[in-house]
């Protein structure tokens, strides 16, 4: 009767176990499925938010380049958008998110039950027959607080895989837009390069009039020859550069290395209105490497309470079949003197089948072993929280120095369009005026020139960087420039020099 009775609440613990490995496991494949759902319905939308930069503008003075004239200057927010659906991280991410999804259900279930038989070379002789064969079957039963605390912890991994998707996402985006406007400086360069090919020839020109009215040297020319010479040899540089940059960004798009992409000929500076309290803020929100670490600690919280449940037995239960074989009643022979034989029980010999059921517990006695588990789960979680804190230091320092660096490049392109570049132009154009007539000399005037190359050079390399420090900026934080400038009012600075 005793037997009987347990078998129900027997039963009823294997199938809680069962159920709640089920739970689990749905949970698990949901929260894949809605991150990864999520994420797909966000593409556009994050594609628009990390590609939005200023509209298109003319160059500081009003040039077009024929490059950027003769084609229509690549979308930034298709780029973005293709490689969120093609880059071949952002996918070996998202089938990682779903192998954890997966580990969960392998967490959180039981162990495979054991079948065992024997069989009986020589029959077992019970009252009831002989015994010839028992088959079982055993099934290992943990306490069902370690398999909650092992669905946790491959819970916390799958959340920890999830935000590692989305650091992927955001980092590719920022690759994809340092590498878009690394071209966008050597396509301007380029176009300063072949305008000023243009310029210095016309100066070969005048050189080559004057030496031929006796007014300069052959010195003159010579120089002037040099300096086209070194513009050619800057266009084979660009070209290499362009090539290189070009097949970097097209391995983040997963599309042929020399598939071509224009680039803008300018746009307006961005300008980010944002405290430096606000970017931190929010970095702590959303950053997926935060994110991540916070996901790790939760991990090795549960893991640490997983350990400590090794004190607890685990049990085994099991049934067992014993099949029975009738036998003939046991006769004794005839008393050889009287040729009787003695009266005798001859035991029943029906052979019926008997069956068992068996429990069984671990004996956790080793508890060194026990204790050793605990220490090492602990100093994982306090690994875990020191490379968060590292880690949020470093964001700290990504975020400040990127701003910085916004600030600064914004201001260095405003001074390079707004004075330095103009007075430059009038400064060679006064030059050339003076060396036409004779007043000054073609050593001041290719010093000039140079100077005016130069700077117009250094205002493109300005936007660039100012680009590239704002892609530094989003990817630190989580979130794009443009979800950043709704945070709050700007900082002081930023006021003073935002356009």
């Amino acid at each position: 009767m005793t037997a009987d009775r347990g078998k129900p609440f027997l039963l009823l613990g294997v199938i809680g176990l069962l159920v709640c490995a089920g739970c689990w496991h749905q949970a698990a494949m949901k929260t894949v499925s809605e991150a990864v759902q999520e994420g797909q319905q966000q593409r556009a939308t994050a594609a628009d938010s990390y590609g939005q930069v200023a509209g298109p503008r003319p160059t500081p003075e009003a040039h077009t380049s024929a490059s950027a004239a003769a084609s229509a200057p690549a979308n930034l927010q298709e780029l973005i958008l293709h490689a969120l659906e093609h880059n071949p991280e952002i996918q070996a991410s998202e089938h990682t998110a779903r192998a954890k999804a997966n580990r969960v259900a392998q967490a959180t279930s039981l162990a495979d039950p054991l079948l065992s038989t024997k069989t009986m070379p020589t029959p077992l002789m019970l009252a009831d027959g002989n015994q010839v064969f028992i088959l079982g079957i055993d099934q290992d039963l943990p306490v069902p607080m370690k398999l909650d605390r092992r669905g946790q912890v491959a819970m916390d991994e799958l959340r920890m895989a999830l935000h590692d998707l989305r650091g992927v996402q955001q980092r590719v985006i920022a690759d994809v837009k340092r590498a878009y406007f690394e071209l966008f400086v050597i396509d301007r360069s380029t176009d300063l390069a072949l305008e000023n090919k243009e310029i210095v020839k016309g100066l070969l020109d005048v050189a080559r009039g004057q030496y031929a009215a006796g007014k300069r040297d052959q010195q003159d020319v010579l120089r002037a020859q040099v300096e086209l010479a070194s513009l050619d040899g800057d266009l084979i540089e660009l070209r290499q550069r362009r090539t290189t940059t070009l097949a970097m960004l097209n391995s983040l798009l997963d599309r042929p290395g020399g598939t071509h992409v224009d680039t803008p000929g300018g746009y307006d500076l961005r300008r980010v209105r944002a405290r430096v309290e606000d970017l931190l803020a929010t970095a702590a929100d959303v950053s997926p490497e935060l994110g991540r670490l916070q996901e790790q600690i939760q991990r090795d919280e549960a893991a640490v309470e997983l350990a400590k449940l090794a004190y607890w037995p685990d049990f085994k239960v099991g049934v067992e079949w014993m099949a029975m074989e009738p036998r003939r009643p046991f006769i004794p022979l005839p008393d050889p003197d009287t040729g009787k034989r003695d009266p005798v029980d001859f035991m029943p010999s029906s052979g019926t089948d008997m069956w068992a059921i068996t429990v069984a517990i671990n004996l956790p006695v080793w508890f060194e072993k026990i204790e050793a588990g605990i220490r090492e789960a602990r100093h994982t979680l306090s690994a875990s929280r020191q490379e968060y804190a590292a880690a949020k230091n470093q964001i700290a320092y990504r975020v400040r120095d990127a701003m910085a660096r916004v600030r600064s490049q914004r201001e260095l392109a405003e001074l390079f369009a707004g004075t330095i570049i103009p007075q430059a132009k009038q400064t060679y154009d006064v030059s050339l005026a003076g060396y036409t007539a004779g007043t000054s000399d073609f050593e001041f005037l290719i010093d000039n020139w140079q100077k005016w190359l130069a700077f117009r050079t250094q205002y493109y390399r300005a936007l660039g960087e100012l680009e590239r420090s704002v892609a530094d900026l989003e990817q630190a934080t989580g979130v794009s420039m443009v979800d950043i400038d709704s945070i709050g009012p700007p900082d002081s600075q930023e006021t003073q020099h935002g356009a």
